[in-house]
């Protein structure tokens, strides 16, 4: 009986990593207004797709040091889109946030979190996605510490097939 709740908790635990490995596009408004699309993004190269909140420290240390990674490959076709997670009554704090510390990836909204929970977002924060241009999920990355930029990094060149 223990092997069999052990399988069906294990089948559980991974449907949910399974599904996190599966493409699915996406069109979210940008702080504009306008629609961004996921697939049109892969069509310029490989995306580095995080979920974060206003609220969330690690998350914005994410994006401060990933700006500098997109900054250095977004004319090789890299594109670094942060996707905002806070709720209707704080997303007014989103672009003036991005504005002050001069940003210039792409932001979108996901307050209703179906885009999240479509690629199986975890609880802890940032979440993100490292999808490759032909749509496949190349790394998933949990929270943020200083010195993952580095990793990513790596992972950006690598799908670029800069040496």
């Amino acid at each position: 009986m223990k092997k069999v709740i052990l399988l069906f908790v294990l089948s559980i635990l991974m449907s949910g990593f399974l599904r996190a490995q599966t493409y699915s596009d996406f069109t979210l408004q940008d702080l504009e207004g306008n629609d961004v699309t996921l697939s049109k993004l892969l069509e310029k190269g490989p995306v580095f797709m995080s979920f974060w909140a206003t609220w969330c420290s690690p998350c914005k240390e994410e994006m401060k040091k990933v700006n500098d990674v997109y900054e250095k490959y977004k004319s090789q076709g890299f594109v670094y889109l942060a996707i905002n997670q806070d709720n209707q009554k704080s997303v007014s704090k989103v672009k003036s946030f991005i504005t002050a510390q001069s940003y210039n990836f792409p932001v979108v909204f996901d307050s209703d979190k179906r885009v999240f929970e479509a690629y199986s977002g975890r609880d802890e924060m940032p979440y993100a996605l490292f999808i490759g241009k032909n749509k496949e999920i190349l790394s998933v990355h949990t929270g943020f510490k200083s010195g993952d930029e580095a990793k990513i990094e790596e992972e950006v060149k690598a799908a670029l097939g800069i040496k």
